[in-house]
């Protein structure tokens, strides 16, 4: 496949910044928040934790958010057209606000600053679940700026004393509302991108000479006579209908002696460069870490769950050990190194189910069986080494 392909009408500096804005904000999220649980008020960080957290944001914060948008729109080739852009400056400008105000109050306990902190943060989400987002031009288009509003209103809940802070039901609501449009923008991008890329197959017929038998009907001899034979010459992998690479399925095979054998394999590479395409293409507007931020938004309203097996470690598959899964709170990372793939993200559903995303493949639901095994929905299982 060509370098480059997927990027060809954006410049790598300014595309690379959505990897590295998404990459960066679900770090600090991470680390931030370490283990706190809102539900449960487990592990709540202190105020130094907090402010370090914001500080090493402030970066990041900085990006400009409506040119990512516009890059991520411009790689997945959709019209932005829809909606008034100028009010997102606003809304951004709230988070911004929200995020000068909370330092100030976690570095000089100003219940003013909290105030205007909690405000501002709330002002700065509520645009974008107020727009009723639906068109994936707009999904795209708005998914950066609103990664950044929601992740500094999460800072600012974080950050409230447990004697001012939001009610539960209230906050609740928020953040499930906030988890609701990240991922219809997160699934909007992913089928945009998906159904971008296409498999098609290039054939030809051509006449070919019927072989004489060996004792001729001598009513209806065959000699002179032709026969049309369909040549399946390959496939090619597409996105927007431009060949992005292509298969052989003949590969010298005489025309006339159909199938040649090598369709099937032909094919297999073509689906096989359709998944590698979609996956790169995923990456490269900065999905994975934008699924990473989205799960760390799910475990900030919800209990960690315990499952019948600790998944942290390492893992066997076909008895030869590669991945290696580790789990925070509810969110689940796989390093699949190992087999020079992806990692893996996913999350625990309850004790004895999970569900992860195989970014180069597909995602799976799995059954954990005590002691140690993972039974995938694809039938194949892992064992905890």
């Amino acid at each position: 496949m060509a370098q480059g392909t997927f990027a060809k009408d954006i410049q790598d500096s300014d595309s690379l910044q959505i990897i590295g804005v998404a990459a960066n904000i679900s770090g600090i999220i991470s680390s931030g928040l370490a283990i706190y649980s809102f539900i449960d008020d487990l592990g709540q960080p202190t105020n130094q934790d907090l402010l370090n957290a914001i500080q090493d944001l402030q970066q990041t914060l900085q990006s400009d958010f409506t040119q990512l948008g516009n890059l991520i729109a411009q790689q997945i080739q959709i019209v932005v057209d829809t909606v008034n852009r100028d009010a997102m400056a606003t809304a951004l400008a709230s988070s911004d606000v929200a995020t000068a105000s909370i330092q100030d109050f976690l570095s000089s306990k100003n219940q003013a600053a909290l105030e205007t902190a909690k405000s501002e943060s709330i002002a700065g989400v509520q645009f974008f679940i107020e727009l009723n987002l639906s068109s994936a031009a707009d999904l795209a288009f708005f998914l950066p700026g609103f990664v950044k509003a929601g992740t500094m209103r999460l800072f600012v809940i974080a950050s409230e004393p447990a004697s001012l802070r939001e009610p539960k039901s209230v906050v609740v609501n928020g953040v499930t509302a906030m988890v609701a449009l990240l991922t219809s923008m997160i699934n909007s991008a992913i089928n945009t991108v998906t159904a971008a890329h296409t498999v098609s197959v290039k054939s030809h017929t051509i006449q070919c000479p019927i072989l004489a038998r060996v004792e001729e009907d001598a009513a209806s001899p065959s000699v002179g006579k032709t026969k049309t034979v369909t040549v399946i010459d390959g496939y090619s992998h597409s996105e927007h209908g431009v060949s992005l690479a292509y298969f052989d399925a003949q590969k010298g095979n005489p025309p006339c002696e159909q199938p040649s054998g090598l369709e099937k394999g032909a094919l297999a590479a073509a689906e096989l460069s359709r998944i590698q395409g979609i996956a790169a293409e995923l990456a490269f507007i900065g999905v994975p870490g934008f699924q990473q931020i989205l799960q760390s938004w799910k475990n900030f309203v919800t209990a960690p769950i315990t499952t019948v097996i600790d998944l942290n470690g390492k893992w066997a598959s076909g008895g030869v050990t590669g991945p290696v899964i580790a789990v925070h709170n509810n969110a689940i990372s796989i390093d699949m190194s190992f087999y020079k793939r992806p990692s893996a993200f996913g999350l625990v559903v309850d004790g004895s189910d999970i569900m992860v995303t195989f970014p180069d493949d597909s995602t799976y639901t799995a059954k954990l069986e005590a002691p140690n095994t993972i039974a995938w929905s694809n039938n194949s299982t892992w064992t905890k080494v």
